[in-house]
């Protein structure tokens, strides 16, 4: 059996928490501080020892954090974040993959890019969904992209709500969440920039959305185009269902074993990435990382399979294979 990699974690470290809320105090951090284990490597150690898992990601949390802020605090705020989170990460780096976050794809956020990867040592960068609303293919990103797709840098992508998303019963969180990250998907490939960037490689939260689920509906609006003329879409050389099996569909469905199969057979074993999504959900995260591996022990696959996914299909990204 290969190595065992939560592939999208979050972290939260506390000195990033208490700069942020001095610079832009907000309800949403109010609302992390609290939760203290977000950011205390000890215990998830402790966890990943109890669940066997040998290393995790770390990606910066929570997406929110940014909505509004003001702009000529980002670039400090963001040279911090991905300073702390290499820290935090440091302090267990047999254990620990830090990976870098950048508020936005923008022609500003490039030396920092290069700077999380070249200095820091991390992974990767995450990436949002959308950028105040503002789709991820939109030309003034172009230029991120093409430096992410030359250096095949590997991008996990978080989607980001946006403001009129209502917060009652979590639905936001629930529904929003699928919605923002399959539009920004679609559009990633609609817009033509997945048969542009072919080196893109993206990793999207909860299995690639609602993709898996409604390939087909996808596939056909696609062949239908001609009865949309408002609708724009590139002229694809290759099935359009190509493209959206080059994104690496995490594992974060919260235990769900049928949304996993479904995954499954639409990226197939060599797409998906083992994920858990710790430290949110119940009991502290630990329900959703014991869900996420009884997905795949449940599911009557090869082991090569399973160790594919599990750490094989990650580390051949961070690798740059």
């Amino acid at each position: 059996m290969g190595l065992v990699i939560d592939g999208f974690a979050h972290v939260m470290p506390k000195r990033f928490l208490e700069a942020l809320g001095k610079a832009y105090p907000t309800v949403e951090l109010k609302e992390l501080a609290p939760l203290t284990y977000v950011g205390d490597m000890q215990n998830t150690v402790r966890i990943l020892d109890k669940h066997k898992i040998d290393k995790q990601v770390l990606t910066l949390a929570r997406p929110s954090i940014w909505l509004n802020i003001p702009r000529d605090l980002l670039p400090g705020l963001t040279r911090l974040a991905n300073d702390v989170v290499t820290e935090v990460a440091n302090e267990f780096p047999d254990r620990f993959i830090p990976v870098g976050t950048v508020p936005m794809p923008s022609d500003e956020f490039v030396p920092e890019l290069d700077r999380c990867i070249d200095e820091l040592g991390m992974a990767g960068i995450q990436l949002l969904s959308n950028i105040d609303g503002k789709p991820l293919d939109a030309l003034e990103f172009r230029a991120f992209f093409a430096r992410v797709n030359v250096t095949k840098t590997p991008v996990w992508l978080h989607p980001q709500l946006q403001p009129d998303w209502s917060q009652e019963f979590v639905l936001d969180k629930i529904f929003g969440w699928v919605y923002e990250t399959s539009i920004a998907l679609a559009r990633l490939v609609f817009s033509g920039m997945m048969e542009e960037y072919s080196d893109l490689r993206i990793i999207p939260h909860h299995m690639g959305a609602m993709i898996p689920h409604f390939s087909e509906r996808i596939k056909g609006f696609y062949g239908a185009r001609g009865m949309f003329p408002r609708s724009n879409f590139a002229v694809l050389p290759k099935d359009p269902l190509d493209y959206f099996r080059r994104f690496y569909g995490d594992t974060v469905l919260n235990g769900s074993v049928h949304a996993f199969e479904c995954g499954y057979k639409f990226f197939g074993p060599d797409h998906i990435v083992f994920a858990t999504d710790y430290p949110f959900g119940p009991e502290k995260g630990e329900l959703w990382m014991a869900g996420a591996l009884h997905q795949i022990k449940t599911v009557d696959l090869p082991q090569s399979e399973k160790d594919l996914i599990l750490g094989g299909n990650l580390m051949r990204l961070i690798q740059r294979q």
